[in-house]
């Protein structure tokens, strides 16, 4: 793993110097800084309307991130997603060396393209889930009432992610792309030396205003089992309008076992939302979460908007509301994108 590592961030600075060279080589590099502020307080109604009157706060997505793209030539590209700054920033380096939780390096690969065929090795996103997990997780916008996250699904929530391995995929055309992946497993404590493995097979279809993601992921267990995760996702279109429904069959993602600390609940999870972009400069959506394990196991709903007064600002806010706990929640905050280098 260490060496991975080290490989990793040896390539970094040859692939930067390569890039300086004729764009029309197809050689570029893009370094990018994106700090985010979340401000997101909550509170529980009065027992007599089902709350408890609890009350609290969190920083939401505060973050700090970094993002380098660039590519060696039309068929090599590179990407290196690092997250440096959280609430709990120890965490995120004292979990270098694990995957059954994130860390400070979220992405880290090399992509290879040849025809219709594509090819990624390092570490990359487990390949299975809705659109929510199309966005940089820097661009994500998600609230907390007590522990419960609105705005995303448990799942994208919880799941350790980000995995080491390869895909390969196959374009039929602009449109329509199927993938194979094998990356480590989020149910081992240590990638690689764990032995624990995931295997995903994805499709990415659009036709005109269609749009989905279907995929099947076999997570393998500490006891050598599988668990299955399969999530089926899809959206259309209609002007300014988008309309979407996920579901997934995990309702939520438990680290409450010592035996393993990362357990899938079986279930559903059912996410309808409905997004408008009438300009670039503003953009809205509104979003809901069901979870179902026999009955219903929770309910959120939540509204999100963006503002860019600037192209590289953004001013977002949000309100939502949860279920479980009867308790209503409100973020608001700023993100920033520097660019620093771009060759």
């Amino acid at each position: 793993m260490k060496k991975l590592l080290l490989f990793f961030a040896a390539l970094l600075p040859c692939f930067l110097a390569h890039s300086q060279e004729a764009e029309e080589n197809g050689r570029y590099a893009e370094f990018q800084v994106i700090p985010r502020f979340d401000f997101n307080p909550w509170f529980s109604t009065q027992p007599q309307t089902g709350g408890d009157a609890s009350s609290g706060y969190s920083f939401g997505n505060t973050s700090i991130y970094t993002l380098v793209e660039g590519a060696l030539s039309d068929n090599v590209s590179f990407t290196v997603s690092n997250h440096w700054l959280s609430l709990d920033p120890a965490a995120l380096y004292t979990s270098t060396l694990h995957s059954n939780t994130n860390n400070w390096l979220d992405i880290a690969t090399v992509d290879f393209s040849f025809g219709n065929w594509s090819f990624t090795l390092g570490k990359d996103c487990i390949a299975s889930g809705g659109f929510e997990y199309d966005a940089w997780d820097v661009d994500v916008d998600y609230m907390l009432a007590g522990e419960s996250p609105l705005l995303v699904s448990n799942l994208w929530y919880n799941l350790p992610s980000y995995q080491w391995g390869a895909k390969a995929g196959y374009s039929f055309n602009e449109d329509n792309t199927l993938y194979l992946q094998m990356v480590t497993s989020p149910f081992g404590e240590r990638p690689f030396a764990s032995g624990l493995f995931a295997y995903s097979l994805k499709y990415d279809g659009g036709f005109g205003p269609f749009a989905n993601m279907w995929s099947a992921s076999a997570v393998q267990r500490p006891d050598g089992g599988f668990e299955w995760l399969v999530a089926l996702a899809q959206q259309v279109e209609l002007g300014d309008f988008t309309i979407g429904f996920d579901w997934y069959n995990i309702a939520d993602v438990d680290f409450d076992d010592e035996e393993a600390p990362c357990e899938f609940l079986r279930g559903n999870t059912f996410r309808p939302r409905v997004s408008y972009a009438p300009s670039e400069k503003f953009d809205c959506q509104l979003v809901s979460n069901i979870y179902t394990r026999g009955g219903l196991y929770g309910l959120n709903a939540g509204a999100a908007a963006h503002y860019h007064p600037l192209e590289w600002l953004q001013v977002h806010g949000a309100l939502g509301w949860d279920w479980g706990m009867n308790a209503f929640t409100a973020m608001a905050g700023v993100k920033v994108n520097f660019t620093f280098l771009s060759l």
